[in-house]
């Protein structure tokens, strides 16, 4: 059962231990990397992953709708769009669903951050999730930023 928990201080060096596909390190960047930059980042919110007792992923969010969250004017995304910044699943958990299960929890979220859209952003190259997303409804929205296509999808 996929599981979503607050980065606590006793479980801190578990995740910052989660290992991304060596195939995939230019779609996401590494766990720890993830967990410094989000303190850094107004109106954001990390979740771990977990299936039971293990640390499988992260998960996170920028809202952009709150005061202190203000985008990128360059990069598309606008004031009312809760945005999934990074999804990161451990290489050796990978294929079990759990993906899908965070996405599907993101989208809870963002519809109960009353944002009227959710969105994110992804490398679109061969191995990337793409094709998850856009069964998930998200689709493109022309813009480009660091490489990384803008998605987005109504609530």
């Amino acid at each position: 059962m996929t599981l979503f928990r607050p980065i606590t201080r006793t479980n801190l060096r578990a995740l910052c231990a989660l290992e991304i596909h060596p195939a995939q390190r230019d779609f996401v960047a590494p766990a720890a990397v993830t967990i410094a930059q989000q303190a850094y980042e107004p109106g954001s919110t990390i979740l771990s992953i977990w299936d039971g007792d293990t640390p499988i992923g992260l998960m996170s969010m920028i809202h952009f709708g709150l005061p202190e969250a203000a985008p990128d004017p360059d990069s598309g995304i606008d004031s009312n769009m809760f945005y999934l910044w990074r999804l990161l699943i451990d290489r050796q958990h990978q294929g079990k669903g759990h993906g899908q299960t965070a996405l599907r929890h993101f989208l809870d979220l963002a519809r109960a951050s009353g944002q009227s859209r959710a969105s994110l952003s992804v490398v679109d190259g061969p191995g990337s999730a793409l094709p998850l997303y856009e069964r998930y409804g998200f689709t493109r929205t022309g813009h480009i930023a660091q490489g990384e296509a803008l998605m987005a999808r109504v609530l």
